[in-house]
């Protein structure tokens, strides 16, 4: 195991969940919250209340029963709109909690999924499945000392269960810890080899250790248990790109885009092998809805106005081109290729002087020419 978390109160696992839900938060709205992680080690009050524990009546069962049922339908909205009215009316089933967080999570409202954990989890503490729920969420938002609480608690509940196995892999993986993340899935694999996510994850190590082609056949293992996987096919489709099979990439992005949770990163990952197949009003395209998504806010290693001003300049339009990398440079301010790229474009305005300086600097800063590679190997569900 990872590490081992410590339980010295009812009290103090309340504080360590709350602060992985402030953490989420934090994430998710870009707020920089300090100053809470020890809270669950230093405070001991010397009295607190029994927790609350699971109340699931027959009322909460029937709304249960017809919340799947319109979930199954795809009509999650109206679920969740049931599931809403039936935790108002009692709070305390755990049930009802979990299948919101659910629906909340395949939605990727993922704070909302990892609110309705919490509760579940405060109802029944023992329950291993809603830690690896709430670990998968916690890896999905790169929450990753998070996610490794609740892995490792899972282990002390129940040391041979799968899904944490698989998880465990996962997260070994985000932290390119390589080896033991292949010991991990490999295992989890030979207990079920219809492991869908272990063969995604397993993908996810193979495409940053750059062996494409076993990371192709596993993420094509993975879409076909699991043919919703949105990431899946992103991931796959910049294995692809990297043999250079530009046409099977596009394919995997264009069924990435038509899956439900559609992230900015496919509509970057398209638009780069748009550029790299001279398509530049299809690259311009997909650069500009990745922007209009947030991805540059959201994940600012992804040089999406790198890229589209790449795009411009190879279209003859140096001044947007100009735009976009300044833009670029304002927050990147060390990297050699945004100096070297306005080289370029000072190069096609015909003005020399600036061209020289430009690439001085990128010189400085050390340029190297070469591609920009997909973030999708950073991508994880």
């Amino acid at each position: 195991m990872i590490g081992s978390p410590s339980t010295k109160s009812s009290v103090r696992s309340a504080l360590v969940v709350l602060t992985l839900t402030i953490q989420v938060l934090a994430k998710q709205t870009g707020v920089e919250i300090a100053g809470l992680a020890y809270l669950s080690d230093c405070f001991s009050p010397p009295a607190y209340a029994a927790e609350p524990t699971n109340k699931h009546t027959s009322a909460d069962e029937a709304c249960w029963q017809e919340a799947v049922k319109l979930k199954n339908a795809g009509k999650t909205g109206a679920a969740l709109k049931l599931l809403d009215s039936g935790i108002e009316k009692n709070p305390y089933s755990e049930q009802l909690h979990t299948l919101r967080a659910d629906l909340r999570s395949s939605e990727r409202d993922n704070a909302g999924a990892v609110a309705d954990l919490n509760q579940s989890i405060t109802l029944s503490p023992q329950k291993v499945e809603l830690f690896n729920k709430r670990a998968r969420i916690f890896l999905r938002v790169s929450q990753l000392q998070a996610a490794e609480y609740d892995i490792n608690h899972a282990f002390k509940l129940q040391p041979a269960n799968n899904e944490t196995l698989t998880l465990r892999g996962g997260l070994y993986s985000k932290l390119d810890r390589g080896d033991k993340a292949l010991q991990d899935l490999n295992r989890a694999l030979a207990k079920d080899s219809k492991n869908a996510l272990a063969y995604f994850y397993r993908g996810a190590v193979e495409f940053k250790r750059k062996d494409y082609k076993a990371a192709i056949e596993d993420f094509s293992k993975s879409i076909e248990l699991d043919p919703s996987h949105t990431i899946a096919y992103q991931s796959r489709g910049c294995a692809y790109g990297e043999f250079g099979n530009y046409k099977a990439a596009l394919d995997d992005f264009n069924l990435a885009i038509k899956q439900k949770n559609v992230t900015p990163h496919i509509y970057f990952n398209r638009g780069r092998v748009y550029r790299l197949v001279k398509d530049y009003p299809a690259a311009v395209s997909d650069f500009t809805m990745a922007i209009r998504h947030g991805l540059a806010e959201s994940d600012s290693n992804v040089p999406v106005f790198l890229e589209r001003a790449m795009t411009y300049l190879a279209m003859g339009r140096p001044h947007q081109a100009m735009i976009d990398v300044n833009h670029y440079l304002k927050s990147h301010l060390q990297d050699p290729r945004g100096y070297l790229l306005r080289a370029q474009i000072y190069k096609q305005m015909g003005n020399i002087q600036a061209e020289l300086k430009e690439s001085a600097k990128a010189k400085e800063l050390g340029a190297k020419v070469g591609g920009i590679r997909p973030a999708a190997s950073t991508a994880h569900d």
